[in-house]
């Protein structure tokens, strides 16, 4: 499905249609896609500039809202083997009640964890890539990562709590991990359904 919102731009003395105006829904890979399992290639600057780049990340963060897949993309998930991932944190149906205080948008170009903080903790998480399933992973509550925005722009930076949880997933796929590989309790492993039920009943409680 595209999506055409064209709009008028200048560019020097001369004025055209935008092609970024143009987003479509990307194709999601599935366990046992090969891409998947790659180390993603790094983006120099002009890369991240470039007029590809950009029309991926409003692609990535289109299909996010339209699928309404999850939290997170990384490209790989979409057939583009780069170090890139795109987080938009809202509610979903699997966690509907989200507070809009922990709600986040935030794209990650060549991200690298520069510090770990505390222990892990045992929290469930799913993929887009196996939306059927989640299970328990050890993840960090808090971490420091370094990474380039989409204007090309470094950062470093401390995230805690579920986006730290979601930074983390998303960088694995950068480096070609998939979430269960870190899992350490093969009995946390549950259907979307049930982790969805579950999730409903610890909000009454």
């Amino acid at each position: 499905m595209n999506e055409k919102k064209r709009q008028i731009v200048r560019r020097g003395n001369r004025v055209e249609w935008d092609s970024m105006s143009t987003r479509k829904i990307l194709r999601r890979r599935e366990f046992g896609d090969p891409i998947l399992r790659a180390e993603a290639r790094e983006l120099s600057r002009q890369n991240i500039l470039s007029k590809q780049t950009k029309q991926l990340i409003a692609d990535m963060r289109y299909t996010l809202a339209k699928k309404k897949y999850g939290v997170g993309l990384a490209a790989p998930q979409v057939g583009q083997s780069i170090a890139l991932a795109i987080i938009e944190i809202k509610s979903t149906k699997t966690r509907p009640r989200l507070p809009k205080h922990k709600w986040a948008s935030l794209a990650l170009i060549n991200p690298k964890i520069v510090r770990f903080y505390g222990q892990r903790q045992q929290l469930y998480e799913g993929c887009i890539s196996f939306a059927e399933a989640f299970a328990k992973v050890p993840r960090y509550k808090k971490i420091r990562v370094r990474y380039f925005d989409e204007k090309a722009k470094t950062h470093e930076k401390n995230f805690d709590g579920l986006l730290a949880h979601v930074i983390q997933h998303e960088i694995d796929h950068l480096n070609g991990v998939l979430f269960v590989d870190r899992v350490k309790d093969k009995a946390s492993f549950i259907t979307q359904s049930e982790y969805i039920k579950r999730m409903a009943k610890a909000k009454k409680e």
